[in-house]
């Protein structure tokens, strides 16, 4: 069972977003760079929960295209998105998933599992 996620951020998260959660979690949630890569790993407690790929800037037509009708309506122009892929751990999953639903809990971002394009944090913005 993969335990993948899409998020699709209204603005690139790198640029608040990550560090707002961070300091909500009191700084025990950190990112750190995976090498030269410009990916990202989430920790917390030390422990691994996942890698962030480098989000890339999509513009409406490709949201439609890829994710569908609900997500492109929702951001309502370009996104920001970024594959997170978990270790096959559900409880380290789910932690990620909090993590990424709290970055993205001020915008109109949306977390999206990538085999079912079922949206997991359905706003209503």
């Amino acid at each position: 069972m993969s335990y993948d996620f899409h998020l699709v951020a209204a603005t690139d998260p790198q640029q608040g977003d990550f560090a707002r959660v961070c300091a909500l979690l009191e700084d025990k949630a950190r990112l750190e760079s995976a090498g030269d890569t410009g990916h990202l790993i989430l920790t917390l407690g030390g422990e691994q929960l996942a890698l962030i790929s480098v989000p890339s800037h999509i513009d409406n037509d490709e949201l439609l295209r890829v994710l569908g009708q609900d997500v492109a309506r929702q951001l309502g122009g370009t996104a920001w998105v970024s594959e997170v892929n978990c270790p096959e751990d559900k409880d380290i999953a789910e932690a990620a998933r909090t993590f990424l639903m709290l970055a993205v809990s001020e915008t109109r971002g949306l977390v999206i599992d990538p085999q079912t394009n079922e949206i997991l944090n359905a706003l209503d913005t």
